[in-house]
């Protein structure tokens, strides 16, 4: 067992903290922590990966071609590996994101 303390795990390309391929040395599975403010915007992009967004606190829209969808605090959605979402903070959120990478590849 290790235990990681998730504000070591910071990633400045992208703003997150994230438990994955340099922490564990492997590449099978990963966890994202992000803190958003009201009125930022992220794109979101599963690249390949297979990937669950749970909303921890706050309230949301995620946009794409397909339409825009709230999300609201405790509610998930489920990202495919072809997808991609502009994440708008309606309020601060806070988020969770668990993957998986469902083909080999390198970052």
């Amino acid at each position: 067992m290790k235990v990681f303390n998730i504000r070591d795990c910071y990633y400045e390309k992208y703003r997150e903290f994230i438990i994955g391929s340099r922490e564990l040395a492997k590449h099978s599975v990963y966890l994202v922590y992000g803190e958003v403010v009201t009125g930022e915007s992220r794109v979101m992009s599963p690249d390949g990966h297979d990937e669950i967004l749970f909303l921890i606190s706050g309230e949301a829209r995620l946009e794409n071609s397909s339409g825009k969808e709230p999300l609201t605090k405790e509610q998930a959605v489920y990202m495919r590996p072809d997808e991609a979402f502009t994440f708008q903070a309606l309020t601060d959120c806070r988020y969770i994101i668990a993957g998986t990478h469902i083909a080999p590849h390198e970052h």
